[in-house]
């Protein structure tokens, strides 16, 4: 019988136990992750990867980790990707195309959170170098 939260872990994780994990390879600057994108929206981010793709991945892997994750699905029933809530109510999203760009993108949704860590609300688009 194996673990209902994300990785395995044996207890539901909030964003404070995972910023560390995450901040050690995707620093954080002014509660954001990335660079401004090409909104004139702060909360639109990029990162920029050699495989963006994988770099999502990893990213969604270490912020969700030790959440409740269902599947994401389009409006044809498809998965399109992974929605993730944490023990403090920050909900993360991946999405492995963006309806936007077509790039990968995950969105942090903090506003039911009781603990942000300084993290602020945001979509965080994976973009080619």
């Amino acid at each position: 019988m194996g673990s209902e939260f994300k990785g395995g872990t044996d207890h539901y994780h909030s964003l404070s136990e995972n910023i560390p994990s995450i901040t050690s390879d995707y620093p954080l600057s002014n509660g954001y992750f990335g660079t401004h994108g090409n909104s004139n929206d702060n909360k639109v981010r990029h990162i920029a990867s050699d495989d963006p793709s994988a770099t999502a991945l990893d990213f969604y892997n270490k912020i969700a980790h030790g959440g409740k994750e269902e599947k994401l699905y389009d409006s044809r029933g498809n998965v399109k990707g992974a929605i993730t809530s944490l023990s403090d109510g920050t909900i993360i999203t991946w999405r492995e195309t963006s309806s936007s760009d077509g790039s990968p993108a995950i969105d942090i949704n903090i506003y039911r959170s009781n603990s942000s860590s300084g993290l602020k609300t945001q979509k965080i688009h994976f973009v080619k170098e």
